[in-house]
């Protein structure tokens, strides 16, 4: 069977890994603080793995349309954050009101409905928290997941960063391409958790620099 020249051809990649939580030394033993176990896929399957124990991140690595990174090109830029608590039908309308539809991207906002829907449904209704930022400040220091589960996605030029040791210093770190879901799985006050970032963009990059963060509530 011949295949059509004009068809767009797709790869899947999956990636599961568990890195060396920072470089061999006598003062920092591997096996005394173990690196945070990520899954990542481009496909969206890989939140299936959410339910394992033994994961820390899962990653859904979206492979987004050019028309996406043309519209954070044109957006407005200017400091904006919309905090907010509730159920997902909660969010969703206040994410539809005029003032909320005139400080961010109709796209992205699009975007952020349907995920506070995903988030719902892992959690299985539970209560969240959802944060909308475009911000133009200096980069955050690293941190743990305060409650159950967090689910982090940076538009534009913002980008998320997550470290595999409980000192940054020390440690290695990786960044998330732009539109990447992440599921970040709190630690219970067990250890560190996988820490994490959001981070600032250069100064010459142009596109709007957007980041969301959603956490659970306790009931």
């Amino acid at each position: 069977m011949s295949r059509d020249p004009h068809e767009r051809r797709t790869t899947t990649l999956f990636v599961e890994s568990w890195p060396a939580p920072a470089p061999d030394s006598p003062e920092r033993p591997p096996l005394a603080y173990p690196a945070p176990h990520v899954v990542a896929c481009s496909n969206a399957s890989v939140l299936l793995d959410l339910h394992r124990g033994d994961i820390d991140m899962v990653v859904w690595g979206r492979v987004v349309p050019d028309v996406w990174h043309k519209a954070l090109t044109e957006a407005s830029s200017f400091q904006t954050v919309f905090d907010m608590s509730g159920t997902p039908g909660e969010l969703a309308d206040a994410l539809a009101s005029r003032a909320v539809r005139k400080a961010f991207p109709p796209l992205v906002l699009s975007d952020v409905a349907e995920l506070s829907s995903l988030f719902s449904a892992v959690t299985q209704d539970c209560p969240q928290r959802l944060r909308l930022a475009t911000e133009s400040l200096d980069n955050t220091g690293f941190e743990a997941v305060p409650g159950a589960l967090r689910l982090v996605c940076c538009y534009g030029a913002a980008s998320t960063e997550w470290c595999s040791y409980p000192d940054p210093n020390a440690g290695m770190t990786s960044t998330l391409d732009s539109f990447a879901v992440a599921f970040i799985k709190g630690s219970g006050g067990q250890h560190a958790g996988c820490l994490h970032r959001i981070c600032r963009p250069d100064h010459d990059n142009t596109s709007a620099s957007i980041h969301l963060i959603i956490d659970t509530v306790a009931r």
